[in-house]
């Protein structure tokens, strides 16, 4: 989904400000180019992000430290109202907010409005900014100016015709502004694009060349409306992953998977980029090994799910990894460094509250009522290997599920 997102610049007379539609998907550190090109930065300086969540206030940076996140963390679909700070030295404070769903379809990113100049960065700040357009209207105006701070513009600005200087401190050309933009989009999926191609063979290379050493299973593919429902096709794939995991009995199969395992595997799955279409993940083989991991039969909901987390994006029906997900993949700790995808996941498959009050009538001191519609939810449970049965009836939170609990609990409780 599309969502447009206003940024304002604090403290600018006139006001600069930009609109600009983006995908709900694209994390904190992509928007943190798109805002650096809109206003004309150079992004060369360190950049964080600033909000409150609840009464406690979060960052989110490039490079977070003690009590910081990380920007690919978290979405533009999912930001409350925050200030993006450009150099921390400086005073640039610029106001972020998402405005709503745009129903507008094109590519994205895409410049909506421009108000208000190019921010000049060697300023430092908004304040000198506008004390140089005081003093360039002046000269405009065949007033003599006051000689210090117009020596001082001439040291910052190349040297033009006084009514030139002007417009260059009031107004930006939004053709240049989009096509900055522009440039930014396309590096961004040529960063993509060259990140895929740089992986070495995955489990998905691996499984191509199984099918295509099968012929009845490529023939099963190409004639069968529904192969991911094929008996055949689910045989075969279920041996394939305990030729490439070692057998039922070996560690890692997929009954044996614990939490982590399972959505490390899904996201890997991404890695070379999945096209959602029609309710079936393409190439359809992923399809069957979403399936085959995770026993459920709509591979969609799960590639949905991985999405909902921030560990995937999609755009234009293709899903591919995050910078989050490209960190997850290669933590040696997913389950504690990436804690808020693993919320956010469970959040869009049961909802907020939902997954709120489960979490405190597992591990709640004292617990809460189980939801209304608690049975529904079970299932997904041992999906994910949250809830593990220990003996024939007899289940019980899994080691993973019961320390991913309690991290979600001092959330919640913080909130």
């Amino acid at each position: 989904m599309t969502v447009s997102v206003l940024i304002t610049v604090e403290g600018t007379s006139p006001e600069i400000s930009r609109c600009i539609n983006v995908e709900e998907h694209m994390t904190l550190g992509d928007l943190a180019q798109v805002i650096d090109a809109s206003l004309g930065f150079s992004g060369a300086s360190s950049h964080l992000f600033v909000g409150t969540h609840g009464t406690r206030r979060q960052v989110y940076a490039e490079t977070p430290g003690a009590g910081e996140d990380h920007e690919d963390t978290i979405t533009v679909g999912e930001m409350e109202p925050m200030t993006y700070i450009y150099d921390a030295a400086a005073d640039w404070s610029i106001h972020v907010e998402v405005l709503g769903p745009s129903h507008i379809e094109g590519p994205t990113p895409m410049l909506v409005d421009v108000a208000g100049p190019d921010v000049i960065e060697s300023c430092n700040g908004p304040a000198l900014m506008t004390e140089f357009r005081n003093q360039a209207r002046l000269l405009a105006a065949g007033i003599e100016p006051e000689l210090e701070t117009v020596t001082l513009m001439f040291s910052f600005l190349p040297v033009m015709p006084p009514e030139r200087m002007l417009d260059r401190l009031t107004i930006a050309d939004p053709v240049t502004v989009a096509s900055r933009i522009a440039n930014v989009a396309e590096e961004q999926f040529f960063d993509e694009v060259a990140g895929v191609e740089s992986d070495g063979m995955g489990l998905a290379d691996h499984f191509d060349d199984f099918i295509n050493s099968r012929p009845e299973l490529r023939e099963i593919i190409d004639l069968d409306p529904h192969p991911e429902r094929n008996p055949n096709m689910i045989s075969a794939v279920t041996d394939f992953f305990n030729d490439m995991l070692g057998g039922d009995d070996a560690p890692g199969f997929a009954d044996e998977l614990t939490l982590t395992e399972l959505v490390t595997r899904l996201v890997s799955l991404f890695a070379d980029g999945v096209t959602l279409e029609g309710g079936v993940v393409l190439p359809e083989e992923l399809d069957v090994q979403i399936q085959v991991l995770t026993q459920m039969q709509h591979a969609w909901i799960i590639a949905d799910l991985i999405v909902d987390s921030g560990l995937t994006k999609k755009r234009n029906g293709t899903i591919t990894l995050t910078k989050a997900g490209e960190k997850f993949l290669a933590s040696e700790n997913p389950l504690r460094e990436f804690d808020t995808n693993f919320r956010r996941m469970f959040e869009a498959l049961i909802g907020h509250d939902e997954w709120h009050t489960t979490v405190r009538w597992f591990i709640g001191d004292p617990p809460s009522a189980p939801h209304p519609n608690m049975d529904e939810f079970i299932p997904w449970l041992y999906t994910f290997r949250i809830v593990e049965e220990f003996e024939p009836g007899h289940s019980r939170l899994s080691d993973e599920g019961r320390q991913m609990m309690h991290q979600h609990l001092a959330f919640y409780n913080r909130m």
